[in-house]
């Protein structure tokens, strides 16, 4: 009767242990830093266009920097944070940059970005998104999101997500149009990495490259 009341037992837990895992729910804590240290580092791609005289015709000209976040907490009401930025200048340019970045306009460059419109607006819907492949959410504004898969950034499991509207063409078709990708991970308060669009070509890049956290 013990042994069969054991076996009985054991398979309860079985199935306890089974429905926890299938109720299990991922969803993106935004903006929460629960650590007691954290340190991002991304690298920074803006694409645009400019004129090339010598050859008649506008270019694409790729604009590379490294941001950077640093949260460290003092107690359980504060943290110090330290935020900055490496970029690359000619010397021509130096002095008008510097002057630029000690103001407020260094404030302005790293968080007024296009990337922080688009940050902003995720944080609204993101809490309700189950971090499960296949799923769909669709916004306010028409916009759509889905998770498409998994993907590790700077050594961070998170989850590809993409935000698309859905157009029709002359002909009747509906299309798919992706704005924005994002790779983010429960556990991380910020995305590991954005990727914005327009008309079709990358126009924005910010991608993890070092994350630490204690």
């Amino acid at each position: 009767m013990i042994r069969k009341l054991m076996v009985v037992s054991v398979a309860v837990c079985v199935l306890l242990s089974f429905s926890t895992l299938a109720w299990a729910q991922d969803y993106w804590n935004y903006n929460v830093f629960p650590y007691n240290y954290e340190r991002f580092v991304y690298e920074v791609t803006t694409y645009g266009t400019a004129w090339d005289w010598d050859i008649g015709e506008e270019v694409v000209v790729e604009t590379k920097m490294q941001q950077f976040l640093e949260i460290r907490k003092l107690d359980e009401e504060n943290a110090e944070v330290t935020q900055g930025q490496t970029q690359v200048y000619s010397y021509e340019d130096l002095g008008e940059a510097i002057s630029f970045m000690g103001g407020l306009g260094g404030l302005a460059m790293l968080f007024g970005g296009p990337w922080f419109g688009e940050l902003m607006f995720l944080g609204m819907w993101a809490a309700d998104l189950e971090l499960e492949v296949g799923n769909n959410m669709q916004l306010f504004d028409g916009s759509r999101v889905r998770v498409v898969d998994e993907q590790t950034v700077a050594g961070v499991r998170g989850y590809l997500v993409r935000k698309f509207v859905r157009e029709t063409d002359e002909e009747g078709n509906r299309q798919d149009i992706t704005t924005s990708e994002w790779v983010i991970a429960p556990n991380v308060g910020w995305p590991l990495s954005l990727t914005m669009y327009e008309d079709g070509e990358v126009s924005y890049e910010m991608v993890l490259v070092e994350y630490e956290r204690k």
